[in-house]
């Protein structure tokens, strides 16, 4: 059971799993919307200046018929050539027209992968599972559903329009302007009917596409993992960052001044240099094994190392590596730097061996504002 419940596409689709599936070219679009543009503009076109258009046809195609069997090829080439120059606006347009409806219901998508061939559509167990899917079976009710709704359209305007149909019956001639009316009046009433339909399907594309790339539960988790950064990765890089600011604060540890310990498990890196720093400078810090690395390799470099406990606590705490220390911790870290140079003092000029300063009492505070230095 619980396995189901995670398999259940019960989530609606995220931004970023429609945005996967438009680079892949997944995109429902309605293939009614273009049709019944078309077909709209073509009506419109046609009630506007079929009148113009046909007359112009109508001579070019009398001509050609009159110069037919007797005119070179030339000739016939060029009546050809007209008839294009004619009909080509009226068709780029309704192109056009059916170019737009398209974008409009799916979007704009150009997506290489589905130009690559794809043989297992070849096979004829995909043939019948898009016959008999959800899919094939939606575009076959969507046929009828047109075939019926273009037939009753058409049957009600007959239908209305019987009491014309009769008059033209008992006419020697046929009335030309009354069967055009009839006509116009049939083919405005399809293609409202396709309009109609054609919303219709687009709502009805949209919502089985959606329907289509709905999530689990675990889908939702490891898009989510995705998107912030999966958990271990990031925790590789963290430690690999660990390591490499480790590195570089060791390799600066023959630059310091002073050790100032915990004794053992703090150690804190300090370099100041009169004229160069205007303050004490964190070179390195480290706790436990990390603090013991900094002692050693500061007294293999012959690095002094003081211990004061408060104030390597408050370094450790409050300071980062090439920060400078905050004015708070200036008196602390001026007595420790002044017991080492009369320290070096001694070493040089030799006398009395100067006393290590004596750690402050308690936990030295740091205050937060300002945020320290000068």
């Amino acid at each position: 059971m619980a396995e189901e419940s995670a398999g259940e596409k019960k989530h609606a689709p995220t931004e970023r799993r429609l945005a996967q599936a438009a680079e892949r070219g997944d995109v429902r679009r309605s293939q009614e919307l273009p049709k019944a543009a078309a077909i709209g503009v073509f009506v419109l076109l046609g009630l506007d200046g079929a009148a113009g258009l046909g007359a112009r046809l109508l001579t070019l195609f009398a001509a050609s018929l009159n110069q037919a069997g007797t005119a070179p090829l030339a000739a016939a080439m060029g009546s050809a050539n007209n008839v294009f120059t004619l009909l080509f606006p009226l068709l780029a347009f309704l192109a056009a027209i059916a170019l737009a409806a398209s974008i409009v219901s799916g979007g704009w998508v150009f997506a290489t992968n589905l130009l690559l061939p794809d043989f297992s559509k070849l096979m004829p167990q995909a043939g019948l599972g898009q016959i008999f899917s959800g899919h094939g079976f939606s575009e076959h009710g969507k046929s009828i559903l047109k075939f019926l709704a273009i037939g009753a359209t058409g049957a009600v305007i007959i239908l209305s329009s019987r009491a014309r149909f009769a008059a033209l019956a008992l006419l020697p001639f046929p009335a030309m302007g009354t069967t055009l009316s009839i006509a116009l009046q049939m083919l405005v009433g399809i293609c409202l009917a396709l309009v109609v339909l054609a919303v219709g399907d687009l709502a009805l594309q949209i919502w089985l596409h959606r329907q289509k790339l709905r999530m689990s539960d675990a889908e939702i988790r490891e898009e989510m993992k995705d998107a912030a950064g999966n958990p271990h990765v990031k925790s590789r890089q963290r430690a690999l960052s660990r390591k490499l600011a480790r590195a570089r604060q060791m390799q600066r540890i023959p630059e310091a001044s002073v050790i100032v310990t915990n004794p053992t498990h703090y150690a804190c890196a300090i370099r100041y240099r009169r004229g160069a720093d205007r303050a004490p400078l964190l070179l390195a810090k480290g706790v436990g094994m990390q603090a013991e690395e900094i002692i050693t390799r500061a007294r293999a470099h012959g690095i002094p190392v003081v211990q004061s406990p408060p104030l390597a606590r408050a370094i450790y705490r409050h300071v980062e590596p090439d920060d400078h220390v905050p004015a708070a911790l200036y008196r602390a870290c001026a007595e420790v730097l002044a017991y080492i140079w009369r320290l070096q003092h001694w070493r040089a000029q030799g006398g009395t061996r100067p006393l290590p300063p004596k750690p402050p009492e308690g936990e030295i505070e740091i205050s937060r504002w300002p945020p320290g230095g000068i």
